[in-house]
């Protein structure tokens, strides 16, 4: 959606074909997090790519921050956005300084922080401010109405800039596969790549609300 909203507004005509319903799939009462923290990350970049290509990487996600922040703002959605801090805990102080150190040389405001407002079996977290968290289904609901959308259509082939529907088919001169599971296997074998995973949400009643955005760091992540 987000691809197609941009082109759109490069001046671009613009349809996506949905072989199903727009964000189907997911859940209806959520939250996103749009954070430039993903798990250990910038001590790894920073050990196999080097400073500058870890730096850059830092910096393309903090302008997708603000780039969320700005179109939220400009298009006046109403998603539930906010500015929050992102937390990555673990039990190893000694992973999460080097990961601090890393993500402060990635040009990041990060901090090592040790009171945690969670039960978690953690001893700390690295914490980034500036980040962000939003309803992604309203998000991408204000942008689709501005797109032209064409649900259950799936694509069923696809011959050079020709895209084969069971009811129609549709010329492109440039087709964009944003698929989770591509339908076009070759070259790439995608489908023996693939692996389903499943992850387990807790509904609770009468909790503090924790603030900010929590993410494990350890091989169990809870």
């Amino acid at each position: 959606i987000l691809i197609a909203y941009q082109l759109q507004q490069a001046g671009k005509q613009v349809v996506i074909l949905e072989a199903e319903r727009i964000a189907g799939g997911q859940t209806q009462n959520t939250t996103a997090k749009i954070t430039s923290q993903h798990g250990l990350l910038y001590s790894r970049l920073l050990e196999e790519q080097g400073e500058i290509a870890m730096r850059q990487y830092a910096q393309v996600n903090e302008q997708a921050i603000e780039e969320y922040r700005r179109m939220i703002a400009q298009q006046k959605i109403d998603c539930d956005f906010q500015t929050e801090c992102a937390y990555l805990y673990s039990q190893k102080l000694d992973v999460l300084k080097k990961e601090t150190e890393a993500s402060r040389k990635a040009g990041l405001t990060a901090s090592l922080v040790t009171d945690l407002p969670i039960p978690m079996p953690a001893v700390c977290a690295v914490r980034l401010e500036g980040q962000a968290q939003f309803h992604p289904l309203k998000f991408l609901r204000a942008l689709c109405e501005q797109l032209t959308i064409y649900e259950d259509t799936a694509v069923q082939r696809v011959e050079e800039h020709t895209l084969y529907t069971k009811r129609a088919k549709v010329t492109a001169e440039q087709i964009i596969f944003a698929c989770h599971f591509p339908f076009v296997n070759f070259p790439g074998l995608y489908f023996a790549k693939m692996h389903q995973q499943r992850s387990y949400v807790l509904a609770l009643q009468g909790v503090e609300w924790p603030y900010g955005m929590w993410i494990g760091a350890d091989q169990a992540v809870y």
